[in-house]
Protein backbone atom coordinates (compact mmCIF):
# COMPACT_ATOMS: atom_id res chain seq x y z
CA UNK A 1 0.00 0.00 0.00
CA UNK A 2 2.00 3.39 -0.93
CA UNK A 3 1.83 6.37 1.17
CA UNK A 4 -1.13 8.25 -0.36
CA UNK A 5 -3.19 5.16 -0.09
CA UNK A 6 -2.08 5.07 4.08
CA UNK A 7 -2.94 8.79 4.35
CA UNK A 8 -6.80 8.07 2.45
CA UNK A 9 -7.60 5.20 5.30
CA UNK A 10 -5.87 7.48 7.82
CA UNK A 11 -8.83 9.79 7.11
CA UNK A 12 -11.45 6.90 6.75
CA UNK A 13 -10.10 5.45 10.17
CA UNK A 14 -10.18 9.24 11.98
CA UNK A 15 -14.00 9.60 10.73
CA UNK A 16 -14.89 6.24 11.72
CA UNK A 17 -13.53 6.87 15.41
CA UNK A 18 -15.17 10.17 15.85
CA UNK A 19 -18.52 9.19 14.16
CA UNK A 20 -18.65 6.34 17.38
CA UNK A 21 -17.85 9.51 19.63
CA UNK A 22 -20.37 11.86 17.98
CA UNK A 23 -24.07 10.87 20.00
CA UNK A 24 -25.84 12.53 17.62
CA UNK A 25 -24.69 10.64 14.59
CA UNK A 26 -25.19 7.47 16.35
CA UNK A 27 -28.05 8.13 17.51
CA UNK A 28 -29.49 9.30 13.69
CA UNK A 29 -27.90 5.85 12.58
CA UNK A 30 -29.03 3.75 15.62
CA UNK A 31 -32.73 4.74 14.47
CA UNK A 32 -32.91 3.09 11.55
CA UNK A 33 -31.54 0.16 12.47
CA UNK A 34 -33.68 -0.15 15.34
CA UNK A 35 -37.08 0.92 13.42
CA UNK A 36 -36.49 -1.27 10.30
CA UNK A 37 -35.81 -4.46 13.52
CA UNK A 38 -38.81 -3.52 15.36
CA UNK A 39 -40.90 -4.06 12.26
CA UNK A 40 -40.23 -7.52 12.72
CA UNK A 41 -42.54 -7.87 15.51
CA UNK A 42 -45.49 -6.99 13.13
CA UNK A 43 -44.74 -10.53 10.92
CA UNK A 44 -46.70 -12.77 13.34
CA UNK A 45 -49.47 -10.15 13.35
CA UNK A 46 -52.54 -11.07 11.54
CA UNK A 47 -55.98 -10.10 11.44
CA UNK A 48 -57.45 -10.42 15.23
CA UNK A 49 -58.76 -14.79 15.39
CA UNK A 50 -60.36 -13.73 18.70
CA UNK A 51 -62.81 -11.56 20.23
CA UNK A 52 -64.65 -10.61 23.40
CA UNK A 53 -68.67 -10.23 22.29
CA UNK A 54 -71.36 -9.24 24.74
CA UNK A 55 -75.01 -10.37 23.56
CA UNK A 56 -78.32 -9.11 24.44
CA UNK A 57 -81.52 -10.98 23.55
CA UNK A 58 -84.47 -8.43 24.34
CA UNK A 59 -86.68 -11.66 22.89
CA UNK A 60 -85.98 -15.07 23.93
CA UNK A 61 -84.05 -16.50 20.85
CA UNK A 62 -81.19 -19.50 20.88
CA UNK A 63 -78.81 -16.64 19.05
CA UNK A 64 -76.38 -16.30 22.31
CA UNK A 65 -76.19 -20.23 22.40
CA UNK A 66 -75.52 -20.08 18.62
CA UNK A 67 -72.65 -18.38 18.75
CA UNK A 68 -71.24 -19.79 21.80
CA UNK A 69 -71.53 -23.28 19.74
CA UNK A 70 -70.72 -21.89 16.29
CA UNK A 71 -68.13 -19.38 16.70
CA UNK A 72 -65.13 -20.75 19.03
CA UNK A 73 -63.27 -17.66 18.79
CA UNK A 74 -65.86 -15.38 20.32
CA UNK A 75 -66.08 -15.16 24.23
CA UNK A 76 -69.22 -13.96 24.71
CA UNK A 77 -70.58 -12.86 27.84
CA UNK A 78 -74.30 -12.26 28.17
CA UNK A 79 -75.54 -8.84 29.59
CA UNK A 80 -78.86 -8.04 30.91
CA UNK A 81 -79.70 -5.19 29.60
CA UNK A 82 -78.90 -3.13 26.65
CA UNK A 83 -76.91 -0.36 28.14
CA UNK A 84 -74.69 -2.54 30.39
CA UNK A 85 -73.39 -4.31 27.01
CA UNK A 86 -73.01 -0.48 25.71
CA UNK A 87 -70.76 0.22 28.91
CA UNK A 88 -68.79 -2.25 28.44
CA UNK A 89 -67.54 -1.48 25.02
CA UNK A 90 -67.23 2.26 26.12
CA UNK A 91 -65.28 1.06 28.67
CA UNK A 92 -63.06 -1.48 26.04
CA UNK A 93 -63.77 -4.57 27.97
CA UNK A 94 -65.41 -6.17 25.54
CA UNK A 95 -64.71 -5.62 21.40
CA UNK A 96 -68.58 -5.58 20.39
CA UNK A 97 -72.09 -5.84 22.04
CA UNK A 98 -74.56 -7.22 20.06
CA UNK A 99 -78.75 -6.18 20.70
CA UNK A 100 -80.65 -8.99 19.73
CA UNK A 101 -84.56 -7.15 19.41
CA UNK A 102 -86.08 -9.29 17.56
CA UNK A 103 -85.84 -12.90 15.90
CA UNK A 104 -84.40 -10.92 12.42
CA UNK A 105 -83.78 -7.78 13.86
CA UNK A 106 -80.29 -7.08 15.72
CA UNK A 107 -77.97 -3.67 16.45
CA UNK A 108 -74.52 -4.08 17.09
CA UNK A 109 -72.17 -1.73 18.59
CA UNK A 110 -68.42 -2.23 18.43
CA UNK A 111 -65.14 -0.47 19.02
CA UNK A 112 -64.03 1.89 16.83
CA UNK A 113 -60.90 2.78 19.26
CA UNK A 114 -59.44 -0.56 17.94
CA UNK A 115 -59.54 0.00 13.81
CA UNK A 116 -58.27 -3.75 13.27
CA UNK A 117 -60.82 -5.28 15.45
CA UNK A 118 -63.08 -2.93 14.19
CA UNK A 119 -63.31 -3.84 10.63
CA UNK A 120 -62.06 -7.41 11.13
CA UNK A 121 -65.36 -8.03 13.83
CA UNK A 122 -67.64 -6.42 11.54
CA UNK A 123 -67.39 -8.91 8.75
CA UNK A 124 -67.65 -11.85 11.33
CA UNK A 125 -70.71 -10.64 12.79
CA UNK A 126 -72.76 -10.22 9.78
CA UNK A 127 -71.41 -13.62 8.49
CA UNK A 128 -72.64 -14.74 12.17
CA UNK A 129 -75.77 -13.58 11.75
CA UNK A 130 -76.34 -14.66 8.01
CA UNK A 131 -75.48 -18.19 8.94
CA UNK A 132 -77.79 -18.29 11.74
CA UNK A 133 -80.80 -16.53 9.71
CA UNK A 134 -80.10 -19.10 7.32
CA UNK A 135 -79.59 -16.49 4.54
CA UNK A 136 -77.32 -17.89 0.93
CA UNK A 137 -74.42 -16.26 0.25
CA UNK A 138 -74.42 -14.43 -2.32
CA UNK A 139 -71.26 -15.10 -3.89
CA UNK A 140 -67.97 -17.21 -3.17
CA UNK A 141 -65.01 -14.96 -2.60
CA UNK A 142 -61.31 -16.44 -2.26
CA UNK A 143 -58.20 -13.87 -1.31
CA UNK A 144 -54.81 -15.72 -2.12
CA UNK A 145 -51.85 -14.08 -1.02
CA UNK A 146 -48.68 -14.25 -3.34
CA UNK A 147 -45.46 -14.11 -2.11
CA UNK A 148 -44.61 -14.84 1.15
CA UNK A 149 -43.29 -11.48 2.20
CA UNK A 150 -42.75 -10.28 5.81
CA UNK A 151 -43.75 -6.91 7.13
CA UNK A 152 -40.46 -6.12 8.13
CA UNK A 153 -39.11 -6.98 4.68
CA UNK A 154 -41.89 -4.70 2.71
CA UNK A 155 -40.39 -1.73 4.86
CA UNK A 156 -36.64 -2.96 4.34
CA UNK A 157 -36.29 -0.76 1.09
CA UNK A 158 -38.03 2.20 2.51
CA UNK A 159 -36.02 1.70 5.81
CA UNK A 160 -32.60 1.36 3.63
CA UNK A 161 -33.25 4.40 1.28
CA UNK A 162 -34.04 6.71 4.30
CA UNK A 163 -30.64 5.71 6.20
CA UNK A 164 -28.35 5.96 3.15
CA UNK A 165 -29.58 8.69 1.99
CA UNK A 166 -29.58 10.24 5.43
CA UNK A 167 -25.71 9.12 5.86
CA UNK A 168 -24.26 10.61 2.57
CA UNK A 169 -26.19 14.18 3.18
CA UNK A 170 -26.59 14.84 6.61
CA UNK A 171 -23.44 12.85 8.18
CA UNK A 172 -20.94 13.31 5.06
CA UNK A 173 -21.59 16.64 4.67
CA UNK A 174 -21.17 17.99 8.31
CA UNK A 175 -17.80 15.49 8.88
CA UNK A 176 -16.41 17.52 5.87
CA UNK A 177 -17.26 21.19 6.54
CA UNK A 178 -16.41 19.87 10.50
CA UNK A 179 -12.90 20.28 9.04
CA UNK A 180 -13.92 23.94 7.72
CA UNK A 181 -14.37 24.26 11.46
CA UNK A 182 -11.90 23.45 13.16
CA UNK A 183 -9.56 25.13 10.81
CA UNK A 184 -7.92 21.26 9.96
CA UNK A 185 -8.28 21.53 6.47
CA UNK A 186 -5.98 24.58 6.51
CA UNK A 187 -2.99 22.20 7.80
CA UNK A 188 -4.46 19.69 5.63
CA UNK A 189 -3.44 22.07 2.26
CA UNK A 190 -0.03 22.53 3.31
CA UNK A 191 0.71 18.83 4.55
CA UNK A 192 2.03 16.33 2.00
CA UNK A 193 -1.57 15.03 2.52
CA UNK A 194 -3.67 17.61 0.75
CA UNK A 195 -6.81 18.28 -0.12
CA UNK A 196 -7.86 15.81 -3.03
CA UNK A 197 -6.63 12.43 -0.34
CA UNK A 198 -9.25 14.75 1.96
CA UNK A 199 -11.75 14.54 -0.71
CA UNK A 200 -11.21 10.74 -1.14
CA UNK A 201 -11.47 10.09 2.39
CA UNK A 202 -14.07 11.95 3.11
CA UNK A 203 -16.26 9.83 0.44
CA UNK A 204 -15.04 6.65 0.54
CA UNK A 205 -16.37 7.39 4.66
CA UNK A 206 -19.17 7.70 3.39
CA UNK A 207 -19.73 4.56 1.39
CA UNK A 208 -18.19 2.17 3.98
CA UNK A 209 -20.46 3.59 6.85
CA UNK A 210 -23.61 3.21 3.87
CA UNK A 211 -22.66 -0.08 3.23
CA UNK A 212 -21.80 -1.49 6.77
CA UNK A 213 -25.17 -0.26 7.92
CA UNK A 214 -26.93 -1.80 4.67
CA UNK A 215 -25.55 -5.18 6.05
CA UNK A 216 -26.61 -4.95 9.82
CA UNK A 217 -29.99 -4.04 8.58
CA UNK A 218 -30.16 -7.33 6.05
CA UNK A 219 -28.47 -9.34 9.17
CA UNK A 220 -30.91 -7.90 11.62
CA UNK A 221 -34.05 -8.53 9.34
CA UNK A 222 -32.70 -12.08 8.07
CA UNK A 223 -32.82 -11.56 4.65
CA UNK A 224 -31.98 -15.34 2.80
CA UNK A 225 -32.69 -17.11 0.21
CA UNK A 226 -32.08 -14.46 -2.75
CA UNK A 227 -30.72 -16.16 -5.84
CA UNK A 228 -27.02 -14.81 -6.89
CA UNK A 229 -28.21 -12.25 -9.30
CA UNK A 230 -30.63 -10.98 -6.82
CA UNK A 231 -27.60 -10.27 -4.46
CA UNK A 232 -25.53 -8.84 -7.37
CA UNK A 233 -28.32 -6.53 -7.68
CA UNK A 234 -28.68 -5.77 -4.13
CA UNK A 235 -24.95 -4.96 -4.22
CA UNK A 236 -25.29 -2.90 -6.79
CA UNK A 237 -28.15 -0.82 -6.09
CA UNK A 238 -26.46 -0.47 -2.30
CA UNK A 239 -22.72 0.73 -3.72
CA UNK A 240 -24.38 3.19 -6.23
CA UNK A 241 -26.66 4.52 -3.96
CA UNK A 242 -24.19 5.00 -1.15
CA UNK A 243 -22.30 6.61 -3.63
CA UNK A 244 -24.59 8.97 -5.19
CA UNK A 245 -26.05 10.45 -1.46
CA UNK A 246 -22.62 10.45 -0.68
CA UNK A 247 -21.57 12.74 -3.55
CA UNK A 248 -24.36 14.77 -2.47
CA UNK A 249 -22.74 15.43 0.73
CA UNK A 250 -19.68 15.87 0.20
CA UNK A 251 -20.98 18.86 -2.80
CA UNK A 252 -22.59 20.16 0.53
CA UNK A 253 -19.91 20.21 2.60
CA UNK A 254 -17.62 21.84 0.25
CA UNK A 255 -19.79 24.28 -0.94
CA UNK A 256 -20.61 25.23 2.82
CA UNK A 257 -18.69 27.81 5.20
CA UNK A 258 -18.70 25.38 8.17
CA UNK A 259 -20.70 22.99 10.09
CA UNK A 260 -23.61 24.40 10.89
CA UNK A 261 -24.12 25.82 7.44
CA UNK A 262 -23.85 22.23 6.28
CA UNK A 263 -26.77 21.08 8.43
CA UNK A 264 -28.95 24.00 7.64
CA UNK A 265 -28.60 23.26 4.01
CA UNK A 266 -28.84 19.03 4.66
CA UNK A 267 -31.96 19.64 5.67
CA UNK A 268 -33.13 21.46 3.24
CA UNK A 269 -32.07 19.06 0.59
CA UNK A 270 -33.06 15.72 2.41
CA UNK A 271 -36.46 15.98 2.96
CA UNK A 272 -37.12 16.58 -0.71
CA UNK A 273 -34.85 14.32 -1.83
CA UNK A 274 -36.98 11.49 -0.19
CA UNK A 275 -40.60 12.80 -0.62
CA UNK A 276 -40.82 12.66 -4.64
CA UNK A 277 -40.24 9.00 -3.93
CA UNK A 278 -42.61 8.79 -1.73
CA UNK A 279 -45.47 10.26 -3.95
CA UNK A 280 -44.11 8.59 -7.17
CA UNK A 281 -47.44 6.28 -7.34
CA UNK A 282 -49.66 9.17 -7.28
CA UNK A 283 -49.76 9.95 -11.10
CA UNK A 284 -47.44 9.84 -14.49
CA UNK A 285 -46.51 13.18 -13.46
CA UNK A 286 -45.49 12.71 -10.09
CA UNK A 287 -43.45 9.60 -11.30
CA UNK A 288 -41.58 11.54 -13.71
CA UNK A 289 -40.66 14.15 -11.37
CA UNK A 290 -39.41 11.37 -8.84
CA UNK A 291 -37.28 9.75 -11.33
CA UNK A 292 -35.07 12.94 -11.20
CA UNK A 293 -33.75 12.50 -7.84
CA UNK A 294 -31.57 8.64 -6.72
CA UNK A 295 -33.89 8.03 -3.83
CA UNK A 296 -36.79 6.75 -5.84
CA UNK A 297 -33.92 5.11 -8.49
CA UNK A 298 -32.45 3.25 -4.79
CA UNK A 299 -35.90 2.64 -3.32
CA UNK A 300 -37.72 1.11 -6.44
CA UNK A 301 -34.95 -1.04 -7.07
CA UNK A 302 -34.56 -2.39 -3.09
CA UNK A 303 -38.54 -3.29 -4.10
CA UNK A 304 -37.94 -5.32 -6.93
CA UNK A 305 -35.26 -7.04 -5.35
CA UNK A 306 -36.20 -7.45 -1.72
CA UNK A 307 -39.67 -7.86 -2.23
CA UNK A 308 -40.09 -9.45 -5.61
CA UNK A 309 -37.15 -11.64 -5.68
CA UNK A 310 -35.38 -10.17 -9.17
CA UNK A 311 -32.11 -9.64 -10.17
CA UNK A 312 -29.68 -7.72 -11.83
CA UNK A 313 -30.97 -7.42 -15.15
CA UNK A 314 -34.57 -6.27 -13.92
CA UNK A 315 -32.99 -3.15 -12.35
CA UNK A 316 -30.76 -2.54 -14.80
CA UNK A 317 -32.83 0.91 -15.33
CA UNK A 318 -32.60 1.74 -12.23
CA UNK A 319 -28.65 1.31 -12.05
CA UNK A 320 -28.15 3.18 -14.77
CA UNK A 321 -29.65 6.24 -13.57
CA UNK A 322 -28.04 6.06 -10.93
CA UNK A 323 -24.79 5.89 -12.52
CA UNK A 324 -25.89 8.94 -14.65
CA UNK A 325 -26.49 10.77 -11.82
CA UNK A 326 -23.70 9.59 -9.60
CA UNK A 327 -21.48 10.22 -12.11
CA UNK A 328 -22.55 14.07 -12.72
CA UNK A 329 -22.43 14.67 -8.51
CA UNK A 330 -19.10 13.25 -8.13
CA UNK A 331 -18.09 15.88 -11.64
CA UNK A 332 -19.71 18.59 -9.82
CA UNK A 333 -18.25 18.35 -6.14
CA UNK A 334 -15.02 17.45 -7.92
CA UNK A 335 -15.33 20.75 -9.87
CA UNK A 336 -16.42 22.21 -6.80
CA UNK A 337 -13.75 21.40 -4.61
CA UNK A 338 -10.46 22.29 -7.19
CA UNK A 339 -12.37 25.94 -6.48
CA UNK A 340 -12.67 25.71 -3.11
CA UNK A 341 -8.96 24.82 -3.14
CA UNK A 342 -7.72 27.43 -5.41
CA UNK A 343 -9.77 30.06 -3.19
CA UNK A 344 -7.44 29.17 0.34
CA UNK A 345 -4.08 28.82 -2.16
Amino acid sequence: MGEKSRRIWAFVRKDFIESVKNRSILIALILPIVASVLFGVLDDVQAPKNFSLAIYEETESDFTDYVMDSAMNFVVTAVSNAEDGQELVRRGEVHGFIEVQSEDEFMVFLDSGRPVYFFALSEHVRHLVDTYLGLPLRYDLEIVAVGNTTVSRSVLPVWITVTMSMIGVMVVSGIFAEEKDTKTIDAIGVSPAGYGELLLGKGLFGVLLSLLTVVIMLALNRVVGLTVSGWLALGTLTFFGALCFTSIGLLIGVLASGQSAARSVATMIYFPLLFPALISDLSALTRRLAGLVPTFHVFTGLESVLLHGQGITDVLPEVLSLLVLTTALIFAARITHRRMVKANA
